[in-house]
């Protein structure tokens, strides 16, 4: 896939989500915290969300240039 994705480290012990992540591919992610795992966001829109929180520009900007991004949970 050639668009920009949106990931969620799930897991623990409460099922919690963790840090988001935006990649064009889960391959090129850094490895999941203890006990947890990345999962695709479905129906993620670029778009939609850089409107939302124009703040995310320069986070999409990052994914571009290193191929991920990542978004410390809170």
């Amino acid at each position: 896939m050639n668009r920009l994705q949106k990931f969620v480290e799930q897991g623990g012990a409460t099922d919690q989500p963790g840090r988001t992540a935006y990649a064009f591919n889960a391959t090129v992610l850094p490895e999941a915290g203890v006990d947890f795992d990345w999962r695709r966001v479905a129906g993620f829109s670029a778009g939609d969300e850089v409107l939302k929180d124009p703040g995310l520009k320069s986070v999409f900007q990052t994914a571009i240039k290193r191929g991920f991004a990542i978004v410390p949970r809170g």
